[in-house]
């Protein structure tokens, strides 16, 4: 399978080793990681300069994937809020845009790091030394990028970084020093991993993302749903709490929100909400919201 691929970019790329794990470290899913995985097949172990190419193989997949840095966290949340306000694609970015800020909020999430310090203090301990808000930040992206997983690389590290609310150059610098630490532990991974298993290990990586991903999907899902009842639980009908959260999502895009109450002839009182004053004739049930 490695030989496959490596041939397909090979001939793209006349032969030339060095380019072809560049383009490859940034083409997305791949990037760094595979890239990497793919040098057992490229440069020969026994040879005089083995070490030296794969080093500097290497590299050439940190460049590639740091090339796709500073634009992903600079138009990653512009290009969301954008996608929102359109009707093909509006549910694709809210998803994404609340997935990236959870593993943004895992990455650094204030309130948890406050409740820690409140137990020990209640355990008679000191709170542990305090850093500043983009210092913790900065760690907190760097070691996500520095763990060699998958969905953990430049790509979604940067993602993560524009939706961290600090300098762009720190969290640049966050994944690209994350991305250095993840390359040299591949690396010394595919120097040591003999030939005949790096397709192994390749299938196990991709099994692994596969596996990774849905989990973070389930995770995600029970963290929503708790979410939602939390924040159900403070409003008195679900009529209020619709919306609440069509208002919030109204202020973020720029709509107007329109509530209308009325009784029918039955005496029963409804409430329509929508983004225009059209009024549905056909609505079923006590307090129901379209």
């Amino acid at each position: 399978m490695i030989a496959t691929v490596i041939e397909f970019f090979r001939k793209i790329f006349a032969g030339n080793d060095f380019l072809t794990l560049y383009v490859i470290s940034i083409i997305p899913i791949i990037e760094l990681r595979g890239a990497i995985l793919f040098m057992p097949g490229m440069f020969l172990k026994g040879a005089a300069d083995a070490f030296i190419n794969t080093y500097i193989g290497m590299w050439c997949c940190i460049a590639g994937s740091t090339t796709v840095i500073l634009p992903l966290i600079l138009i990653t949340r512009p290009l969301l809020k954008k996608l929102k306000n359109t009707k093909l694609f509006a549910k694709f970015a809210k998803n994404m845009e609340s997935n990236l800020s959870d593993r943004a909020e895992s990455a650094y999430n204030e309130e948890e790091q406050r409740r820690k310090d409140e137990e020990r203090i209640k355990k008679g301990k000191k709170p542990k030394r305090k850093y500043s808000t983009d210092t913790k930040k900065f760690w907190g992206l760097f070691t996500f990028v520095a763990i060699p997983l998958p969905m953990t690389g430049a790509w979604t590290g940067s993602c993560i970084g524009s939706f961290l609310d600090f300098p762009v150059w720190k969290a640049s610098l966050a994944v690209f020093l994350g991305n250095i630490v993840a390359g040299h532990i591949l690396m010394a991974i595919a120097w040591f991993l003999p030939n005949e298993y790096a397709d192994i290990f390749l299938a196990g990586f991709a099994v692994l993302a596969v596996a990774l991903a849905v989990m973070l999907a389930y995770s995600r899902g029970r963290k929503n749903e708790k979410k939602r009842r939390d924040e159900r639980a403070k409003y008195a009908t679900k009529s209020e709490y619709e919306l609440a959260v069509l208002q919030r999502e109204a202020g973020e895009d720029g709509s107007v929100i329109i509530k209308k109450e009325y009784i029918d002839k039955h005496g029963d009182r409804h409430i329509i909400i929508g983004h225009d004053e059209s009024k549905n004739e056909n609505i079923a049930g006590k307090d129901d919201v379209i």
